[in-house]
């Protein structure tokens, strides 16, 4: 099996065990427990992201692997094939979990926007926000070689933003968590919403990493030259 295969195989299951986990237990618990679906999230990534973080770099999730390309961090000729394989995983544990639960049970976890308590744009500003921070996240451990901690940050990166906006938006920061359980539940309300909002997200992480963190040639020499006096 050639590299780009077994990279793709990893990203399948890795979303594929981020939906079926996470969306499982939104869809088990239903409404009012927030703590344990948000950590189901972030221990799915961070198992995952520990397993297959040297085969594929455990994207699992669209909006991150435009981030990295974004970022010149990721070959920009790779960012389609890996999308597909991770929104196929979604979708592939979605209509798993509805085949188990026997139905949408609790919309299968769908990520829906209360609209009786914030207003569709406050929505997209959550998404957005919490899709920057994941993406900064990842940047700023995988991609600066800080892979040690990379697993359990990325894991809490995710579960602190469904901790603190997951009453109200899902908080999916992920285009394939927006989908799978959107068409297995059949729940395509704000989809084009979320999927805006994470776009702009992980463009504005990867942007700012490519303007601001990642240290220019002449900069990174005039370092050395200080540190050796």
């Amino acid at each position: 099996m050639s590299p780009m295969s077994r990279s793709l195989v990893a990203e399948f299951i890795g979303t594929f065990a981020l939906i079926f986990v996470g969306a499982g237990a939104a869809t088990a618990l239903g409404s009012g427990h927030i703590a344990p679906v948000a950590i189901a999230h972030g221990m799915t990534i961070m198992v995952f992201a520990t397993a297959f973080g040297d085969v594929s770099g455990c994207h699992i999730n669209p909006a991150v692997t435009i981030g990295l390309a974004t970022a010149g961090k990721f070959p920009r000729n790779h960012v389609v094939p890996y999308i597909a394989a991770q929104l196929l995983g979604g979708i592939v544990a979605a209509f798993l979990l509805r085949d188990l639960f026997g139905g949408p049970v609790n919309h299968l976890g769908a990520t829906l926007i209360d609209t009786h308590r914030i207003s569709v744009a406050a929505g997209f500003g959550f998404e957005a926000v919490g899709t920057f921070f994941l993406v900064t996240t990842v940047l700023n451990t995988a991609a600066r070689g800080n892979v040690a901690l990379a697993p359990f940050a990325i894991g809490m990166a995710v579960t602190i933003c469904i901790l603190a906006f997951g009453d109200l938006t899902g908080g999916s920061v992920n285009p394939a968590r927006t989908l799978g359980p959107a068409i297995a539940a059949s729940q395509y309300q704000y989809i084009l919403v979320y999927f805006a909002a994470q776009i702009l997200g992980c463009l504005a992480a990867g942007g700012l990493y490519r303007l601001f963190w990642t240290a220019k040639p002449a900069l990174q020499n005039q370092r050395v030259a200080v540190a050796s006096h």
